[in-house]
This record gives structure tokens, C-alpha cells and sequence, in this order.
């Protein structure tokens, strides 16, 4: 029995505790704000609803984990440091900078995503991985994430999809994924790399795909990702993940030989026990969400198979149809969840990504090929890329838009759809188009290996300048005569009327002009040039004082020719898209409350222009010819990014959060394209739809552009 004085220490110790569990709570409460009502009145006893998701075990966190690593991917093991919302340390969690880089990193994580509930901006699962992240954060190490996905082709080739190769649908999913990564490298210099866990091998045989066609499939994933060098992206199939050796050095022929063994020992080790998949999709949010996705997507990717044959032969055969796919799902949410157990046990300490819709608490859910506002979200697998005249990338099924666009091949494959428009016919020089992501366009001549490069001469320079009005920047690539001064010119003309320079017509941007090695804010051409208004007679106006009224004078088009490129993955020039920008413009701001904004800038040294009007001026402007709503920007730049001059932004008449909103957001990975030029390359971008800049390059580079300014 124990004595009084242990009873008295032990009721200490269990208050203390009490305490403690009572500030973890209103802690979790601070990260979920949408949960706070439902948890005020039970304290301590939210925890028995489950109303606060639950947290990694403390104890196992202290604990140094040894699972077994992957084939080519990182360590794996758990790091062995204090969970990130422990009490006992002696700084608050939001006050440690390793927690404030984890937040920081899981908001960039979060704005990939797409969590299915309702009216909730937040995304619960940040509790979940935060503990993860910030373990990587203080080893040190790059942020790892793994993505369930890329499976095999849709089966229903006639209406879905363009074939069983990947295509231009996989490349802009991968590159959205690269994107993410980099972006995080950008605010933590050990990066992260996004895993892609194939999980082809789990239901092919289910939907009567071929093991060869997976196998075929994910092959191509691994070809794009070198090919267009997405470093932080790697991959690995089911063998990978049953942690047998030397897969690396798999062939084809013997993953044929052992797939259906793979596949059986999967279910066998991580198949749940007494699993009831019916009970799970009544219970569970996410495993009814995940069927109902099955359900949704087999029933016209199985259309054409011998299953809807079967149901054809029989009595009521819709209903048998039905009953089949049901029957269908349910097997597949089985084995989806032994695939789900494998992740969890080999990739413990990995933020979860998903393609499927979710409540978000275990999991982000991520649109690989995100759509237009009012487009429908589809995997690359289950549909095909429509692009549309202004560069739109749209996922659709295929037969839908084959009778309005055309089908584009790829080394002899289809690769995606265009839309028909007169604009892709630039006259008597047969081209070919590229589309950049996140946008950008790039015409080629097509030419036979031996014959010389064709002169950008014949090019139809209005119909040059009706792409770049929506689809910028506009790039002429591997034709001849880039550097002849007087064709450039004249080529300029026909575009539209040049706009004289102090320097004049031509501006030669070369290494040593506005410190080459040093980046520039982001901005539009124009800023600081400025012209007398004009009344309706032509008059100059004059304002009380009898000054002229001035306004700015920036020109419609930057018309650029490369003389001489940087050195190899420096000196990028970076075009932010202001249709990209208003498409991932974040809750609570909208077009229409940008629109009402005005800022002025400060400024000094080599940029001083205090002379200038540089107040009341428009956030967003409409674009003369499109009627798009147009950022209109100078970035703020400080004295640690330039030497010799700065500028200052102010809001006039709304939240100065709108300063950090719009210069995170022009650099943003799914707005901001960052150009590579190469030596020969003419370019045209429109100064109304595009803000630009350049990024900071090697010295010594002997990287020079030619520059006209066309209305």
C-alpha cells in the first residue's frame, strides 16, 4: 500500500500532467481553427471523439526506428528528436526556427493541394506531418514525400485517353510535382523530392491490363524525368517497395516472370486482417470518397472490356454492369489498402500525398494537371491534354474535342490536342509548336536533318503578335538570320510601331550593363518612362499649377534577339503570367479586390525617380485587346538584393499584406516561367499580360540580348 506522502506526490504529478495535456490541446486548437468550437466545451475529453486527429506516438518518435530503406530513395529511418509539440521544451514550438521552416514548408506543400471539405481553407494533416517535417528540418536533410500514383493508362483508349504511352499529360503532372520541390528549396536549402510510388502492379490485373503495359508505363514515367531533368522527382514499383535487392538492375523479362508473385505478396504481408470493405466505405470518409472516385472512373474505363460484354449477355444488363464495377471497387479498395500499409511501414516519416480526394488528416490531396476555373479535375491517366489557342492546358476526355481540335504526335506518338486557329498557321514556313510550362510557346521550323535552318523572314508577324497576346512568351527557335541588326528591325516594324529609346532603337543588353551578376525585382517595361497626357484634341493637359500632366508611357511589347547566351543553368529570364497568377490567387483576395487597389512606390539610387508620378497607381489593369484582368507591378526590392538602388511599396488603400502576397506569388512555380535562352532565339512578350525579369548569373558570361520596345 502506498504511503500518504507517495499519494500526495502522485496527485501532484497526475495535476501537472493534466496541465500539460490541457495546453497540448489548446495548442492543436490554434492549428485547427475550424475544430476549436467543436472541442471548447469537452477539454481534455475531445480527444475520446477523435475531434483533434491523432498525434505520432511521443514515445516512438524518441525512439531511433531502423526499417528497412528503399532501393534508390533516402534513409528512411525516424529521426530520434523530441516531437515538435512537446511541452516540456523549453521554447514554445512556433518560437523554434526549426518548427517556423516546417510551417513555412507545409504552407507551400498546402497550396498544391485540394482537401475535400467543405468551407475549410485549412489543411488538417499539418498537425500530422508536422512532427515529420521538422525531423528533417533539424537533420538537416530534404524534405521527402510520396505520391501513390501513375498506375497504367485508362483501358478505354477510344474515349479517354490517346493510347497506353505516357504523353503530355504525365509531363505536365511531373513537372507540377518538380515545381512543388522547388519551390520548397527555394526557403530551405536541403529541398525535398517527391517519391512516385507506382501502384499499377496493385489492380492491373483486376481492370485486365497487361503486367507488360505497366511495367511499359512506368518506364515512360522514368524517361520523361530524365529527359526534361526533374531532379527532385524519382520513382519505384511494388518490388521496390517489398524491399527486395539489386532491383535496380530488374529487367523487363524477369519483372514479367515475377509480377503476379509481387503482387500476391503484397496482399499477403500487408493485406488487412478481417478486412470488411463494405463496413470501411460506410465508415470511413476517405475510403468512401476513394470509392466512389472507383466507381465514377471504372465505369466508363471498363466500357469496352469483357466485363461490360459479359453484362451485355445478361438479363438487366445495366444492372449487372453496375453490380460488377461495385464488386469491382470494393476488391480494389482491399488491395488499395495492403499498398496503403506497405507506404505507412516503409515510409513512416514521408508527407503523404494522394490524387484522391480526402478530408486531409492522414493525407494531402494533390491535382496533378490543375484545371481552369469551372474544368473538371482528371488524372493524366484517365484523360488526354486539350490545349487550348491560349494556352490553356485542359485534361478531357478525347472524345470530346476531336472534332474541334487537332491531334498532335510527338516521335510518333500522340502526345496531345490542339485547338484549331487560324494563329498556328504563320505563313509560308512550316513550323512546329512546343508549349512551355507553366506557359510560353516555342516554334521551330520543320526541316530535314541535312538542310539549312530557314530565315524567321517568312514568319507572319501579325499573327506572331496575336499568340503572344495569349500565350506569352512567344520564342522563334532555330531559324536563320537572328542577329542580322536591320532584319531584326524591320521585323519589329511589322509587328507594330517601335518606340525610340534614349539609346536608341535598339537596346544592347550586355554583361556589363545594370550589374549583369546581380537579379532584378520583377516588373513591366515602362515603369519609369512617362509622356504629357493628351486631351481629346491632342492637346497636352495641364494640372493647376499649369505643369504637364504626366502618365506612364510603357509599350505594349518587349521584342527580344539573343546575340549570345549565358553559361549553362544561369541567367534566366523570368516571366510571370498574370492569367496564371489570378488562376492560384489565393482565399480570401479576388480579382475584383485587387482590381480596386493602388500603390506607389519610393525609391533611390541607380532607379531614383521621385520626379516621377509614381502614386495612385492600379494594381490590375484590362488588357486592351483580351479584356483580362492584368498585374500591373514593381517589386519591392531591398538594399540585400541590389547595391546601387531599392524601392519601396506601399499600399494606399488596402492591407500591406498585399505586398508579400503579389511578390510571393509572380515567383510562384505555377505562374513564373523561367527561360532558358539559347544563342539565335527572338522572343516577344506581351508588357501587358506579363510582368519579367532575370535571375542573377555567373560573371564572366559573355550573354548579350537585343531589345525593342513595339505598340
Amino acid at each position: 500500500m502506498s504511503s500518504p506522502t507517495e499519494s500526495i506526490v502522485n496527485v501532484q504529478q497526475f495535476n501537472a500532467l493534466e496541465t500539460k495535456v490541457d495546453a497540448l490541446v489548446a495548442q492543436l486548437h490554434q492549428l485547427l481553427p475550424q475544430q476549436q468550437s467543436q472541442n471548447k466545451k469537452g477539454g481534455r475529453n475531445g480527444f475520446k471523439n477523435n475531434q483533434i486527429p491523432k498525434m505520432p506516438s511521443f514515445n516512438r518518435l524518441n525512439r531511433p526506428l531502423t526499417p528497412e530503406s528503399l532501393p534508390e530513395t533516402p534513409d528512411i529511418s525516424t529521426p530520434a528528436i523530441q516531437p515538435v509539440l512537446d511541452q516540456s521544451d523549453s521554447v514554445a514550438f512556433t518560437e523554434r526556427p526549426s518548427a517556423q521552416l516546417a510551417i513555412q514548408i507545409l504552407d507551400i506543400i498546402q497550396r498544391y493541394g485540394n482537401n475535400a471539405v467543405s468551407g475549410d481553407a485549412s489543411w488538417p494533416g499539418k498537425v500530422k506531418f508536422m512532427p515529420v517535417v521538422e525531423a528533417c528540418v533539424v537533420k538537416s536533410e530534404p524534405i521527402r514525400m510520396i505520391l501513390p500514383a501513375f498506375p497504367f493508362k485508362s483501358p478505354n483508349r477510344k474515349d479517354k485517353t490517346l493510347g497506353s504511352q505516357v504523353d503530355m499529360g504525365e509531363e505536365l503532372a511531373l513537372m507540377h510535382l518538380n515545381g512543388l520541390c522547388e519551390s520548397i528549396a527555394e526557403v530551405y536549402e536541403h529541398g525535398a523530392n517527391v517519391v512516385i510510388a507506382s501502384d499499377g502492379l496493385v489492380y492491373n490485373d483486376l481492370m485486365g491490363i497487361e503486367d507488360s503495359e505497366v511495367w511499359d508505363y512506368g518506364t515512360g514515367i522514368r524517361q520523361i524525368v530524365k529527359r526534361k531533368g526533374l531532379s527532385h522527382i524519382s520513382a519505384f514499383r511494388i518490388v521496390d517497395l517489398l524491399g527486395h535487392c539489386n532491383t535496380d538492375r530488374l529487367t523487363r523479362e524477369e519483372y514479367l516472370i515475377h509480377a503476379g508473385c509481387y503482387r500476391r505478396e503484397l496482399v499477403a504481408r500487408f493485406g488487412p486482417r478481417n478486412f470488411d470493405s463494405h463496413a470501411a466505405v460506410i465508415e470511413e470518409e476517405d475510403t468512401r470518397m476513394t470509392y466512389r472516385g472507383y466507381i465514377k472512373f471504372l465505369t466508363k474505363d471498363l466500357m469496352y472490356t469483357k466485363m461490360a460484354m459479359e453484362a451485355q449477355s445478361q438479363p438487366s444488363p445495366k444492372r449487372r454492369y453496375k453490380e460488377a464495377i461495385e464488386n469491382l471497387a470494393y476488391q480494389m479498395i482491399t488491395r488499395g489498402k495492403a499498398f496503403a500499409a506497405a507506404i505507412e511501414e516503409k515510409c513512416a516519416n514521408y508527407v503523404r500525398l494522394s490524387i484522391h480526394p480526402s478530408s486531409g488528416k492522414t493525407k494531402l490531396s494533390v491535382p496533378l494537371i490543375p484545371p481552369p476555373p469551372g474544368g473538371q479535375l482528371m488524372t493524366p491517366w484517365h484523360s488526354s491534354v486539350a490545349v487550348s489557342a491560349d494556352g490553356t492546358f485542359r485534361t478531357v476526355h478525347a472524345a470530346t474535342v476531336r472534332e474541334t481540335h487537332d491531334l498532335i504526335y510527338q516521335d510518333g506518338l500522340p502526345h496531345h490536342f490542339r485547338e484549331r486557329s487560324p494563329l498556328f498557321d504563320l505563313g509560308e514556313t512550316q513550323v512546329e509548336f512546343e508549349h512551355l510550362y507553366p506557359c510560353g510557346l516555342v516554334i521551330r521550323p520543320v526541316t530535314d536533318t541535312d538542310d539549312e535552318p530557314p530565315s524567321y523572314r517568312g514568319i507572319d508577324a501579325q499573327k506572331l503578335r496575336k499568340l503572344a497576346e495569349i500565350q506569352s512568351p512567344v520564342v522563334l527557335r532555330g531559324f536563320a538570320e537572328t542577329t542580322n541588326r536591320e532584319l531584326f528591325i524591320n521585323s519589329a516594324q511589322e509587328i507594330g510601331d517601335i518606340l525610340s529609346q534614349p539609346s536608341g532603337v535598339v537596346q544592347e543588353i550586355k554583361e556589363h550593363y545594370f550589374m549583369p551578376s546581380e537579379a532584378r525585382p520583377m516588373h513591366y517595361d515602362g515603369m519609369f518612362s512617362t509622356i504629357t497626357q493628351k486631351d481629346e484634341n491632342g492637346n497636352d493637359m495641364k494640372d493647376e499649377q499649369g505643369k504637364e500632366i504626366k502618365i506612364q508611357n510603357s509599350p505594349k511589347f518587349q521584342y527580344f534577339s539573343s546575340i549570345a547566351a549565358a553559361k549553362k543553368g544561369s541567367g534566366y529570364t523570368l516571366f510571370a503570367s498574370s492569367r496564371l497568377f489570378f488562376k492560384y490567387l489565393p482565399a480570401p483576395y479576388t480579382v475584383e479586390r485587387l482590381e480596386a487597389a493602388k500603390w506607389r512606390m519610393d525609391n533611390a539610387g541607380l532607379w531614383d525617380a521621385s520626379h516621377l508620378p509614381l502614386t495612385d497607381l492600379p494594381l490590375v489593369v484590362r488588357h486592351p485587346e483580351t479584356n483580362a484582368p492584368c498585374l500591373r507591378w514593381h517589386e519591392s526590392w531591398s538594399v540585400s538584393k541590389n547595391k546601387s538602388s531599392t524601392c519601396e511599396i506601399t499600399m494606399q488603400n488596402d492591407s500591406q499584406d498585399i505586398v508579400q502576397l503579389v511578390d510571393r506569388m509572380v515567383y510562384d512555380r505555377r505562374v513564373c516561367l523561367r527561360f532558358t535562352w539559347e544563342q539565335g532565339d527572338i522572343l516577344l512578350s506581351d508588357n501587358t499580360a506579363m510582368l519579367h525579369t532575370k535571375s542573377a548569373f555567373t560573371g564572366g558570361s559573355d550573354r548579350e540580348i537585343w531589345r525593342i520596345h513595339v505598340n
